[in-house]
């Protein structure tokens, strides 16, 4: 599997992922660049970053944008992800973005995340079947007793400093409103969450993209990002080459080693796993009362995220292998199955049907980050796993940059370097031990 810490290129021979998303719709696929090109604006990578970034350009009178991409569009996570459209982004609690933020921009940032999903919605209203849009609502669950009472305190904490009701259920409300979950000890509920199928929201993203005239190039994958001789940047492709005064690196966590971009040393890549089951019987279901299609992610550290798809298959995901070439390992699948099983009553004779991984971005400090070089070289990236509603609004703010707009977005910064980067991975393990330790204890 391709390993953006360890391969210096990414070719653009790699497979179409085997996802459940690829059963219900297919990737948008274009003619790759093969001949020299001049735009105003490049942008690199075809993700959900990328391509609302070429949408809002356009809308704004940019007429001259391209779009690269090292393989068929939106091949990276934004058409393998869960599809899970969050109020928020990164890892912070909102206690800890005060802490780091302070109030005033902890509440622009609560704004922002509002504005977010309300940008996604909007776009998934134009798609005929609403890209299987789940009921809004993203609950988030106690894996422990000392962990819902962290989770009252923090719907507390919510209603009270950023005026944003969050519903709390005891074990049993939510054992018997939403699902028999036999390791839950009480839950949260945040109201404008909610799930959509990834693949039918790229699709929709392009169809957006081409419509208002961006030039969209699939299989080029970028092998180097050159300034130019006069003003601008040179991005050179294994067939063709593209001139342009501003460019936007919108890879994420498939950025590859060697490409000469700001976010070098400043992302550590992370695999995440997802299996989808067989469809569940009239009898499984009703053992397990699974009563709700809503979007769920426990407590832990390495945390477990799940929910009832349309067909009523069970998408279940998690921390996978460190490394690509280990991603293979059928251990990372039978764990999350295993975990599966043991969640939810009367699901010992359920399948898996699909599999796949997929690489996020994580930064040192644990945030997503835009930001513009001196060079006028634009990036957004660090979602930590939960980027599919924050990375269409960063993408959005990018593009109000390039026309030289303002952002109030306190994630406007510099992405911060790993210490000791090379050896990144290392820490990566030494984490996944503290992990199931802090996990066991609760």
């Amino acid at each position: 599997m391709y390993d953006p810490f360890v391969d210096k290129t990414l070719n653009s021979q790699q497979p179409v992922v085997d996802s459940y998303w690829q059963s219900t719709t297919s990737s948008p696929s274009f003619s790759p660049l093969d001949s020299s090109k001049q735009v105003d604006v490049a942008i690199i990578g075809s993700g959900y970053t990328g391509l609302n970034c070429a949408i809002n350009l356009a809308q704004q009178g940019v007429t001259d944008v391209a779009v690269v991409e090292a393989n068929s569009i939106g091949w990276g996570c934004s058409s393998r992800n869960a599809g899970f459209v969050l109020p928020g982004s990164g890892r912070l609690s909102y206690q800890q973005l005060v802490d780091r933020f302070g109030q005033d921009n902890a509440k622009e940032l609560h704004t922002q995340y509002m504005d977010a999903i309300d940008l996604v919605q909007s776009r998934v209203e134009l798609i005929s079947d609403k890209a299987d849009k789940t009921e809004n609502g993203y609950l988030k669950l106690a894996h422990s007793p000392n962990w819902f009472s962290k989770l009252s305190k923090s719907a507390d904490y919510l209603a009270n400093n950023f005026d944003y009701e969050v519903e709390t259920f005891s074990k049993s409300e939510f054992q018997s409103q939403f699902v028999d979950h036999q390791k839950v000890y009480g839950a949260i509920r945040y109201k404008n969450g909610f799930g959509i199928n990834p693949l039918k929201l790229v699709n929709q993203y392009t169809k957006m993209a081409t419509e208002l005239g961006v030039k969209l190039y699939s299989h080029s994958p970028v092998i180097d990002l050159e300034q130019s001789q006069n003003k601008g940047h040179k991005i050179i492709t294994n067939q063709g080459e593209i001139t342009a005064n501003k460019v936007v690196v919108a890879t994420n966590g498939y950025t590859p080693k060697g490409l000469n971009t700001p976010l070098a040393n400043k992302i550590l890549p992370v695999l995440t796993s997802v299996i989808v089951t067989r469809p569940l019987t009239v009898e499984e279901l009703k053992a397990a009362n699974f009563l709700s299609h809503q979007v769920m992610m426990d407590t832990r550290e390495l945390k477990y995220y799940y929910r009832l798809l349309p067909d009523n298959r069970i998408l279940f995901g998690g921390r996978s292998a460190i490394s690509g070439k280990a991603a293979s390992n059928p251990k990372y699948q039978q764990r999350l199955l295993n975990e599966l099983k043991e969640t939810f009553i009367g699901l010992e004779k359920v399948s898996i049907d699909y599999v796949w991984s997929g690489w996020i971005s994580v930064a040192f400090d644990e945030m997503p980050h835009l930001f513009k070089t001196e060079n006028d070289i634009y990036y957004a990236t660090g979602y930590c796993g939960s980027g599919v509603s924050f990375s269409a609004w960063a993408g959005n703010e990018l593009a109000n940059l390039i026309v030289g707009k303002n952002t109030r977005s306190p994630l406007y910064s510099e992405l911060p370097k790993f210490p000791f980067a090379p050896f990144r991975r290392i820490g990566q393990s030494l984490f996944y031990q503290y992990g199931r330790i802090k996990d066991a204890i609760g």
